[in-house]
């Protein structure tokens, strides 16, 4: 993706589009990290997870998960 279809992408999540001031110094800051690799085609960028962040974002997705999943079954049996 490139910036901007990432900014797209979060309004269309959140209901709110960040502006290029949010996105571009996140995107460098993941590229520091070593989280996403960055592609230049011409006039476009284009933003993809490395290996690394692709492995951070399945860690993160997976505690969360653990965490929240006994919150949720709570929740699901009250109602």
């Amino acid at each position: 993706m490139n910036g901007q279809d990432i900014s797209e992408e979060l309004k269309r999540r959140r209901g709110t589009k960040p502006t290029a001031g949010t996105i571009s110094p996140a995107l460098k800051e993941l590229r520091r990290k070593g989280l996403v690799k960055m592609e230049r085609k011409g006039r476009t960028t284009t933003y993809t997870l490395s290996d690394e962040g692709r492995q951070g974002m399945e860690k993160a997705c997976k505690y969360f998960c653990c965490v929240f999943d006994e919150i949720f079954q709570q929740y699901s049996t009250k109602q």
